[in-house]
């Protein structure tokens, strides 16, 4: 069997009558075969040409369907009733027999011929002006003229959809890629005959504008070219002249194009319904799979569909999408593949073993062509994140370009991340007052949890924020800001490049990893000491009035130096490990505060925000301000604000033995190739890996040896590796003795994060754990280090990372330890005195023996004599 097999009939078909049951039926039978195209033109794309693709913006964001299609069952041409009344017969009523028969039906059909082709004649003399115009300057948009919309999809990093981009459902299908039976199977119930026509139906002209002038009821009969100039010319007028436009754009399109590409111009615009916008968005709506895969009998499903492919609630018809009419879909399957037949691109044998695909459909969902974010907490990702990357690369406006991102997110750690403490909030909205006085605000109704986060059950206005990071290539492994990504992104920045910039928070004694960091590098050895007594300073605070100079006490947080160990006296090691406040004041006032910051944006931050005038500070812009007008000795233990990006980045770069790498979210660009249909890569777009020493290696070391010790400190070690932390919580500045920010930081050698939890709205307000858990303040040993270490486990786990030593340091040999802190002796009051950390128990030393000497007994007398024992006496005790 040859293709394309002879025309079905030698001659075109009379148009139907508007109240036969087949009149729909037309375009089938569509204009008469083009000559010089009935034994030449092939199904697939002429040498030198490329098979084209459209996307077509119209009414609503999609493509409309051709307003008439043919009725299920139909033979694919229609037969009418001749116009006028009935004829008559010889006097008598009698007839001259079979011949005369004949003579009278050719007169009719004469008749009827003549009288269409007058009105034709008519219409286009009259619009004979329109015609020349359109023909000579009108041009049909082709996908290169025009915005062509086509979903971007991004990826994570191994492998999962995370996103379908685009504001309307549509991939674009490259006609190579589909096999000559699909499409034939795509177009056999719309126009059988598109590849013998040269894109003209003139019974459909001609019927349109008898229509028109008789007052029935205007009708289609467009062929597949027709309804592509239509569409592309967004002309949704039905009328005589539009067909006529239509018809000579048609003419031109065919002149001009390949039918291989017009079909693809057709395919990948029209409607297929359940949300999708051309051939490439249906086969995954209807079948769960690329168009490229689809079956014969699949394709004629989606061919069966395009005739209604949703119910008409206006006139009650329910259409062709088999979960609203199975019934109908299957006959209107069925007409498919019987035109399949005639046009000969399928037997008789294989048409009658074919079954209907119906276990390959899936389940209709009226989400199925909903484009969005899928992924839950990677909102702020895409919208602010992967933007930012895609244009810096000069790519606008990519949403809608068929772009395929494979963005840093592994999906393993999102969804370990996300599991510890995503969250969504109701709110509502209070106002006062009216006209110009009105005033509204919103406060959280309610809080909706996940069973099993860490954040699950407490307090509404409770939120939190976490990022991860691959020290080794700053790639941002996971990201949570928010559930949605839209609003309040709590982990970065807001407002960016505004004067309301903002989105940092305080970090408290979690920066003092930097100031720790500043101090080694200065040469402050960790076994320096100093003395932790609180003192009072003048300077500029939060307490000031207007944040004016004043004079404020600086503490250590919940500490009573006079009950430590250490007394006066403490090592830098052990003031780190008991987050102790003072010394750290002193040691920014020793170096310099802007030494302190420095370090800061040397590790990774890059923005701190001033509390003289609430701006954030552009650290990487060398004319930054950083003197103490912008950040005094108070840097030392975390007074400014700082994003939780930036510290996760910090960690990474000590994690990473102080060399920087950028954080990104973008791994690869890839973007179709219209012939072919496959991805290649964007140039000059995608990650491109940049070593900066930053830090000394032996300075990240000396701080990764004392923040090892951190998380068995704190209660949470991980479970078969070692890690570095450090806490941090800052006061509530409404309430006293309140906490308002609180943070767990740290890393491994594989994965930095940084966990923030505060509130939801007014970030000085105070947090608290739930009345089930004991009440009381949020501390930073508590949640945020729950969440650290839940994470941490789990992302480790599920990505298959072995465990990795971490830096030990010196232990204090780098750097001065004499003269360099202001560390005071304690007067000896019992050199038998020994004292824990918690600055709770003293116990007396033990005897020399290493047996400890006991009390004397009540009325002082002597003690009992204590023996050594045989071990003692082994080793001279």
């Amino acid at each position: 069997m040859t293709w394309p097999p002879a025309p079905t009939s030698g001659r075109s078909p009379m148009p139907p009558d508007d109240n036969d049951a087949t009149s729909a039926d037309t375009a089938g039978g569509s204009g008469s075969p083009d000559p010089d195209r009935t034994a030449t033109t092939p199904l697939t794309p002429t040498v030198g040409k490329v098979a084209g693709r459209a996307a077509v913006p119209t009414v609503a964001g999609r493509a409309p369907t051709a307003p008439c299609r043919p009725t299920p069952g139909g033979s694919g041409r229609a037969t009418v009733r001749a116009a006028g009344p009935a004829p008559e017969g010889r006097p008598g009523g009698r007839t001259q027999g079979k011949r005369a028969n004949r003579k009278g039906k050719a007169r009719k059909r004469w008749g009827r011929s003549i009288l269409l082709a007058s009105v034709a004649m008519i219409v286009m003399l009259a619009g004979g002006g329109l015609i020349a115009g359109t023909y000579f300057y009108d041009s049909v948009p082709e996908p290169a003229d025009f915005s062509e919309n086509e979903n971007t999809f991004v990826y994570s990093s191994d492998g999962e959809q995370i996103a379908k981009l685009g504001g309307e459902n549509r991939q674009i299908v490259a006609m190579p890629t589909l096999s000559d039976e699909v499409k034939a199977a795509l177009i056999a119930g719309e126009d059988k005959n598109f590849f013998h026509h040269s894109g003209i139906d003139l019974w459909g002209i001609a019927r349109a504008a008898w229509n028109n002038l008789t007052g029935g009821e205007t009708q289609g009969a467009s062929t597949i070219t027709q309804q592509y100039a239509r569409n592309a010319a967004k002309d949704l007028e039905v009328s005589y002249a539009r067909k006529l436009r239509e018809a000579v754009m048609a003419r031109r399109l065919e002149e001009e194009h390949s039918k291989d590409e017009i079909l693809g111009f057709y395919v990948n615009t029209v409607w297929f319904g359940r949300g999708s916008s051309g051939v490439g968005a249906a086969a995954k709506a209807y079948f769960g799979k690329p168009a490229d895969k689809l079956t014969v009998e699949e394709a004629a499903v989606l061919g069966a569909v395009l005739k209604q492919p949703e119910p008409n609630e206006a006139d009650g018809s329910k259409g062709f999408d088999p979960h609203f009419n199975p019934d109908a879909a299957r006959i209107r399957w069925n007409y498919v593949l019987d035109n399949l037949v005639e046009m000969g691109r399928i037997d008789a044998q294989a048409r009658a073993a074919m079954v209907y695909p119906d276990k390959a459909l899936r389940k209709y969902s009226a989400k199925s062509g909903e484009t969005g974010v899928q992924g839950t907490g990677t909102g702020f990702v895409i919208q602010k994140y992967v933007d930012r990357e895609m244009t810096a690369w000069g790519i606008t406006d990519w949403r809608n370009k068929g772009y395929r991102i494979t963005t840093t997110i592994n999906a393993k750690a999102q969804k370990a991340l996300e599991a510890q403490l995503f969250r969504t909030f109701e709110w509502k909205q209070s106002c006062t007052g009216k006209g110009d006085q009105k005033q509204c605000t919103n406060d959280v109704e309610d809080a909706i949890d996940v069973k099993g986060t860490k954040i699950n059950g407490y307090p509404k206005n409770v939120i939190a924020a976490g990022v991860a990071i691959d020290p080794k290539t700053g790639r941002v492994l996971a990201y949570y800001g928010g559930a949605d990504g839209t609003g309040i992104d709590y982990a970065g920045k807001i407002n960016e490049g505004t004067i309301w910039e903002d989105g940092g928070h305080p970090p408290a004694s979690s920066f003092k990893v930097y100031t720790l960091a500043a101090a080694i590098d200065a040469g402050i050895s960790l076994k320096s000491t100093w003395d932790p007594t609180p003192i009072t300073a003048t300077g500029k605070n939060r307490n000031c009035d207007k944040y004016k100079l004043c004079p404020y006490e600086v503490e250590n947080a919940g500490r009573d130096p006079g009950k430590l160990k250490c007394k006066r006296k403490c090592t830098l090691k052990d003031v780190t490990r008991m987050s102790l406040n003072v010394p750290f004041f002193k040691i920014a006032k020793k170096i310099g505060p802007d030494k302190v910051v420095k370090m800061a944006h040397a590790a990774g931050v890059n923005t701190m925000w001033a509390l003289s005038d609430g701006k954030a500070r552009d650290l990487s812009d060398p004319a930054t301000d950083i003197s103490r007008a912008s950040f005094d000795y108070q840097v030392g233990f975390g007074q400014y604000p700082i994003t939780v990006l930036d510290h996760a980045s910090g960690m990474a770069t000590f994690a990473n033995h102080g060399i920087y790498y950028k954080p990104h979210f973008v791994i690869k660009v890839e973007k179709k190739d219209e012939k072919t249909g496959k991805y290649k890569l964007v140039p000059q777009a995608g990650e491109v890996f940049q070593a900066e020493r930053r830090i000394r290696a032996e300075v990240a070391d000396e701080v990764t040896g004392v923040l090892k010790t951190m998380p068995g400190y704190y209660y949470h070690p991980l479970l078969g590796r070692q890690a570095a932390a450090k806490t941090g919580t800052w006061e509530s500045k409404t309430k006293e003795n309140a906490h308002s920010n609180v943070w767990t930081v740290g890393y491994t050698p594989q994965i930095a994060s940084a966990i923030w939890v505060g509130n939801v709205k007014n970030a000085s307000d105070p947090i608290y754990r739930p009345a089930k858990l004991g009440g009381g303040n949020i501390t930073s040993v508590g949640l945020p280090a729950d969440i650290w270490q839940g994470f941490m486990n789990a992302a480790h786990t599920g990505m298959k990372l072995l465990p990795e030593p971490l830096a030990n340091g010196t232990g204090g040999k780098l750097g001065e330890s004499e003269g360099v802190g202001d560390g005071v002796d304690p007067p000896k009051k019992d050199d038998d005195e020994d004292c824990d950390d918690d600055e709770k128990k003293c116990k007396k030393k033990p005897a020399p023996g290493g047996s400890p000497v006991p009390s004397p007994p009540p009325g002082g007398g002597p003690g009992p004599i204590v023996l050594p024992t045989p071990l003692q006496s082994l080793l001279g005790g």
